[in-house]
């Protein structure tokens, strides 16, 4: 089941004349069809060669609008980044909260194995997320490294979640420790990167292929013995 992220905003078309609208959805408009420009144009060109230029015209803004909304490209990178990120995260909360509402018990293994399905959908369906936050951010500098890093974080506080929750269900599994956690979401985010890079441009990631390695990475994490 694939899944398409959009930084788009809901209402795409705006109507002839600024005040058909209320100004706070024309600049909502606007913010989203430069979020989504910069990550289709980073995506296509890569980090160094995108300009504002290239973006305000994928969106179709005004230069004045660009800076109205972003310091600059980094700023509205990075701001993309945010966005898409917290989609992708509330993708894998969402299928895994659907399993709970199917009425069935549904053991943790089962949790895991859909949590990491979602995410590898979400590259999938957006394949222009998935070049620009995956490969080109690591040429965006320091501080969407950092950032980067924060996004893993919540990753793998997501998978602490699970293994507290496996522990009272399952005495094989234990909480690891941080680090570990933090390095079983490393690891699925490498070769996600790796797989999407070796991605012929235009096409669409080959990364459910994943699945297995990645579900296996995070089994052995949580059911490493102490």
């Amino acid at each position: 089941m694939s899944t398409v992220l959009t930084l788009m905003p809901a209402r795409l078309g705006l109507p002839r004349g600024r005040a058909a609208l209320p100004e706070t959805e024309v600049a909502a408009s606007q913010r989203g069809r430069i979020l989504q420009a910069v990550t289709e144009e980073v995506a296509a060109r890569g980090y160094a060669a995108t300009s504002v230029q290239h973006v305000i015209g994928r969106a179709r803004v005004s230069r004045t609008a660009f800076y109205t909304h972003f310091d600059d490209k980094q700023d509205a990178f990075a701001q993309a980044h945010l966005e898409a990120s917290r989609q992708l995260l509330d993708l894998i909360h969402d299928r895994v909260a659907d399993l709970g509402r199917s009425g069935n018990e549904v053991g943790w293994r089962t949790r895991l194995r859909t949590g990491v399905e979602a995410y590898l959908d979400g590259f999938e369906g957006a394949p222009a997320y998935a070049v620009s936050f995956m490969v080109e951010l690591r040429a965006a500098g320091p501080l969407l490294l950092d950032q980067r890093d924060r996004v893993l974080e919540q990753h793998a506080r997501t998978l602490a979640r699970l293994a507290e929750e496996a522990a009272t269900e399952d005495p094989a599994v234990s909480q690891p420790p941080d680090l570990e956690v933090i390095g079983a979401i490393g690891a699925a985010d490498e070769l996600a990167t790796r797989a999407i890079r070796a991605t012929t441009s235009g096409d669409v990631p080959a990364v459910r292929a994943l699945v297995e390695p990645i579900v296996a990475i995070h089994e052995a994490v949580l059911l490493r013995s102490r």
